[in-house]
């Protein structure tokens, strides 16, 4: 049995967009094979996120729901391994493209092979930060190479650009290569002003006003004035960046995934009273298991120096002590004189102004007195925060990562970077308990050695394998509202199942669901004028031991226009999905969750499914709505039939003004050559007010013959009789519903 984590569903940054509805709620979940293993896949890193790849097998333990498990086996998977057999799943999903099966219709060559089940998602938030206008095209250039050839079938990439309004979402995470290379030219091209603007200026107005000297020919006013501004705004924007990253890492760490941020920026500041702030990023990053990796996207600009603002402002410094004496008060005594003060202004010096010199001599002094004051901040500035290149590699290789910079060929530095990032250990073992009841079943992974610590999922769904049908992300949302004590109820819906026939020892069922959109969150999508709604459903049929047979689910994200809204919002959205069942007693929990604001809402319904022989007929169901298939029915859908689809009301409520008419399927007794006789009673508010007796026709090729029965639209509380002779046998089938009047 397999129990896997899925894709990454429709999400925003906040991450609480791009991760909250997807990411931050998908479970952690492992494989399960059909040998009954657990397949685990651990990193392992130690306290300065470095990747540590020299454990042997008696350094862990395995344990599940507090119980320690027998491990089979432990082995290292390089990076390069995971490439080589993606590379060879993608050129065999190619080949069986082009050479389908005979009588198979050929498809498309896939754009990527498929997930694989045996590996653990990894999760790439790719930045791109404060571009310009000379970096965007590398930047641009770097960031579609790293989708177009690093995308990995369980790597899922989220976009996001970060500029002077902080961190902004460009694209939820995605496994789709061409749509993440346009959210990735989005990013690129709709950049607000960058963040380091002040910075920028300040370096151009250094070198064209103090050139060599270090001093302009404006006054020592605008030059304290200009720089300190210049400072203020890059700690400014220092302080921007490092709070988008740290909310970034706040909402990485909770998740199973291995967690890595691309970050392609033109530097970082670090502000120099802030840095116990950067260090606290850098913590934050370590702590959860969150990787950097950066690159500087001034690549081999042969007119960018990173240490240029630096000397800059280590040159500007010096130049003030340097011509103390011989600036703003000229004509002071030798003992009173700035010289021997080393920058900073004598009592004596302020009263030898104040006596000689008047009021403009006064406003020079606190001219001067303002330059001076600022001298140690441009130092202090200097040395710890204009090198923002050096900040950037700091922050990735403290956190475990490295810096790509001064290059123009990054192809093999991002493959690098997939290289670490699929480096792992592979652990399995047979668990104790094999149980498929859809519980969570807790992972935890202990280490001999002390200061290591260990990325890994924190546990799987046990549910059952359904081939072709991995666990997907809706799913597990589903599986968290069942697994909820007390289960959850923030909305109503209603769910039902509709019996239909006897065949080879089975019974068929369909599950079906009703929902009103009303009770859906309703996202808006302020710049393309739409709303985003987003429901999944899961039912789990469980056998008496509750133990689970079979689930069925659907995930359901849509966008609607603004104008359309409230049309929408008064409508229902109703699903079915058949399933096959031998005689016994069942459960059926259902889920449905807004994945908009994670609400969830559960129920409980129960089968009694024994064999039926002879003629037989469904239960009877409310016609919604009528609909053309584009296609051949589906024979294992009994709410098809000859190029109709019927979406049935499962309330019992009508609403006012829909015609009722009701749907069912006779099936003839194999065999038999009696004819088949149909009488639909109808009784209103229990007093019988009619019957009808409706032509029975020949069965179809499934061996059904569809029955559509329009009823009356006079309101009221009605019942529904419905009994099918054929020769000596006889089955009824009954339900009950109300019209309110209009």
């Amino acid at each position: 049995m397999r129990v896997f984590s899925g894709m990454i569903s429709r999400t925003v940054l906040p991450l609480a967009m791009l991760i909250g509805n997807g990411l931050a709620q998908a479970p952690d979940v492992v494989i399960r094979s059909s040998a009954r293993e657990v397949l685990l896949d651990v990193v392992v890193r130690d306290a300065h996120g470095k990747l540590v790849t020299n454990l042997k097998p008696g350094d862990v333990t395995v344990f599940e729901d507090g119980v320690r498990q027998d491990v089979r086996s432990f082995r290292l998977v390089a990076g390069g391994e995971v490439r080589s057999e993606d590379e060879r799943q993608a050129a065999e999903a190619r080949a069986e493209a082009q050479s389908p099966s005979p009588g198979a219709s050929a498809v498309a060559t896939p754009a990527r092979p498929p997930v694989n089940p045996l590996r653990t998602v990894n999760v790439v938030c790719l930045v791109l930060s404060d571009l310009t206008a000379e970096t965007r095209a590398f930047a641009f250039d770097s960031a579609r190479k790293f989708v177009e050839q690093e995308l990995r079938p369980n790597t899922f990439i989220g976009v996001f650009s970060l500029d002077s309004t902080g961190m902004r979402p460009v694209y939820p995470f995605s496994n789709n290569r061409d749509r993440l290379l346009d959210a990735v030219r989005l990013a690129s091209i709709n950049q607000l002003p960058a963040i380091n603007l002040g910075s920028a200026a300040m370096l151009n107005g250094l070198s064209t006003q103090f050139g060599v000297t270090g001093l302009g020919s404006r006054g020592n006013s605008g030059d304290a004035l200009g720089s300190q501004h210049d400072m203020t705004l890059a700690a400014i924007a220092g302080l921007r960046e490092i709070d988008s990253l740290k909310g970034m890492v706040k909402q990485l760490t909770p998740l199973p995934f291995q967690k890595t941020v691309l970050l392609m920026s033109n530097g970082l500041t670090r502000p120099p009273d802030q840095l116990e702030y950067w260090d606290s990023l850098i913590h934050a990053a370590t702590d959860g298991g969150v990787t950097f990796y950066a690159v500087d996207v001034h690549a081999m600009d042969p007119f960018y120096d990173p240490t240029a603002l630096s000397s800059q402002m280590l040159t500007y410094s010096a130049g003030l002590s340097a011509q103390q004496g011989s600036t703003s008060l000229q004509g002071y005594t030798s003992g009173g004189g700035p010289s021997g003060n080393h920058g900073r202004l004598s009592s004596g010096q302020i009263a030898q102004a104040q006596q000689g010199h008047g009021p403009g001599a006064m406003d020079s002094l606190a001219q001067r007195t303002m330059e001076l004051s600022h001298e140690d901040d441009y130092v202090k500035f200097a040395v710890s925060s204009a090198n923002q290149q050096a900040a950037m590699r700091e922050l990735a290789e403290r956190t475990g990562g490295f810096l790509i910079a001064n290059t123009n060929n990054v192809d093999r530095l991002l493959a690098h970077v997939m290289e670490e990032v699929d480096t792992h250990y592979e652990i399995s073992y047979p668990p104790r308990t094999e149980r498929d009841d859809g519980h969570f079943r807790k992972i935890e992974v202990k280490l001999a050695r002390p200061g290591l610590r260990v990325e890994t999922r924190s546990g799987y769904f046990a549910v059952p394998d359904i081939p072709g049908h991995p666990l997907t992300p809706d799913e597990m949302a589903g599986l968290r509202a069942l697994d909820t004590h007390p289960l959850p109820h923030d909305f109503n819906f209603l769910s039902r199942v509709y019996r239909f026939r006897d065949a080879g020892g089975r019974t068929q069922y369909s599950i079906a669901f009703e929902m009103p959109i009303l009770h859906l969150t309703a996202t808006p999508e302020e710049a393309a004028h739409t709303h985003r709604l987003h429901v999944s459903l899961l039912a789990l049929v469980k056998n008496a031991d509750g133990e689970i047979v079979d689930r069925v689910s659907k995930d359901v994200p849509s966008e609607v226009s603004d104008g359309r809204l409230a049309a929408v919002r008064a409508e229902l959205m109703t699903y079915q999905h058949a399933v096959s069942l031998t005689p016994g007693v069942y459960t059926v929990e259902t889920a449905v969750v807004d994945e908009e604001d994670t609400r969830a809402s559960t129920g409980l319904l129960r089968i009694d499914s024994r064999p039926a022989a002879g003629v037989q007929m469904s239960d009877l169901s409310l016609v919604r709505k009528l609909e053309n298939l584009a296609g051949a029915s589906d024979a294992a859908d009994p709410f098809e039939y000859s190029g109709k689809r019927v979406l049935p009301f499962v309330t019992a409520e009508l609403p006012a003004g829909a015609p009722p008419f009701v749907y069912f399927k006779i099936y003839p007794a194999a065999g038999s050559a009696g004819k088949m006789a149909l009488r639909v009673r109808l009784l209103k508010d229990g007093r019988p007010i009619g019957t009808i007796k409706p032509e029975v026709g020949a069965a179809d090729a499934s061996g059904a013959i569809p029955m559509l029965v329009q009823l009356t639209t006079e309101p009221g509380r009605y019942e529904i009789q419905a009994t099918l002779d054929q020769g000596k046998e006889s089955v009824e089938r009954s339900m009950s519903y109300s019209l309110p009047g209009s």
